[in-house]
C-alpha cells in the first residue's frame, strides 16, 4: 500500500468536517452546504419562456427546438446582436445578498454558494463552442482583486466540459452603471469592448453574473460578431426584471 502523508490527510479530514458544520450563508444556521435547503427553496427559478434579451413571459406558445425565441416590443423596435439569452434566476432576495457581497465586498466564501446554485444548470445550447466572460476593466479588477465574471465562467467550463476564452476586453474603465437608465448605459459602453482572440466561425457563449438591461451584453456581442463569430448567446446567473 502506498505511504499516506499523515499532515495532508489530516488537513484534508479537518477542513471536510469543518466544512458540514459551516453556517448557512443566508441564514446562519448549521449545514453541511454553504446554502441550505430552506434557502435554496426560496430561490424560484426564471420562467423557460425567455425573450431573446432574457425577459420572461408571463404567457407563451410552446416552442420547440428549431423555433426562434420570441420578441418583447422593446427587441422587435431594436433586436440585440446576440441570438439568444437566458438566466437561471431573477435578481432578487436572496440570491442578490449573495452576488452583491461575492462582486462588491469580495466575499470569496459566496463563490461556494453560487458554484452549487450551478451544480444542475444545464448547457442551454449544445452548439457553442466556447465561453467568453464579459470582462471587468483591468483596473476594476484590480481593486477586487479578481473578475467575478471570469470566476463564473471557469466554474461553468468545467461542469460543461467547455473551454473558457477570455476573448474580449475592454477598451476603457466606464463608471458603474448602478442607477442609470437605459440610454445612459448604451452610451457608457460604446465601443467600450475589444476582441483579441481569433473567434472567426465560432458560436459564443457569452457568461455573465447579472443582467440588467442588456446594454453591455449588446455591445460585447457586437464586438464578437464584428469579429467574424459566427453567433453569440447570452448565459447570465440572475436577470434584473
Amino acid at each position: 500500500m502506498a505511504p499516506v502523508n499523515l499532515e495532508t490527510a489530516t488537513k484534508v479530514y479537518r477542513r471536510l468536517k469543518i466544512d458540514q458544520f459551516m453556517p448557512c450563508l443566508l441564514c446562519g444556521f448549521r449545514n453541511a452546504n454553504p446554502v441550505c435547503h430552506g434557502c435554496v427553496s426560496l430561490l424560484q427559478p426564471m420562467n423557460s419562456r425567455q425573450c431573446r434579451c432574457g425577459l420572461p413571459f408571463s404567457a407563451a406558445p410552446a416552442l420547440t427546438d428549431t423555433d426562434s425565441p420570441p420578441l418583447c416590443g422593446r427587441c422587435i423596435r431594436r433586436p440585440p446582436g446576440f441570438v439568444a439569452s437566458t438566466a437561471l434566476y431573477p435578481y432578487q432576495f436572496p440570491l442578490d445578498m449573495l452576488i452583491q457581497g461575492f462582486k462588491y465586498q469580495g466575499k470569496l466564501v459566496n463563490e461556494r454558494a453560487l458554484q452549487q446554485l450551478l451544480l444542475h444548470a444545464e448547457l442551454p445550447w449544445p452548439e457553442c463552442d466556447l465561453l467568453c466572460p464579459l470582462p471587468v476593466h483591468w483596473f476594476r479588477r484590480w481593486q477586487r482583486g479578481f473578475d467575478q465574471g471570469e470566476r463564473l465562467a471557469r466554474l461553468l467550463g468545467q461542469h460543461w466540459h467547455l473551454p473558457v476564452v477570455t476573448a474580449l476586453a475592454r477598451r476603457r474603465a466606464t463608471p458603474h452603471q448602478q442607477g442609470l437608465t437605459r440610454s445612459q448605459r448604451q452610451r457608457n459602453l460604446r465601443r467600450a469592448f475589444q476582441c483579441q482572440t481569433d473567434v472567426r466561425q465560432r458560436h459564443v457563449l457569452l457568461v455573465d453574473d447579472v443582467m440588467t438591461t442588456g446594454s453591455t451584453a449588446r455591445e460585447a456581442s457586437r464586438a464578437l460578431l464584428d469579429a467574424g463569430a459566427a453567433s453569440v448567446r447570452v448565459w447570465c446567473l440572475a436577470r434584473t426584471l
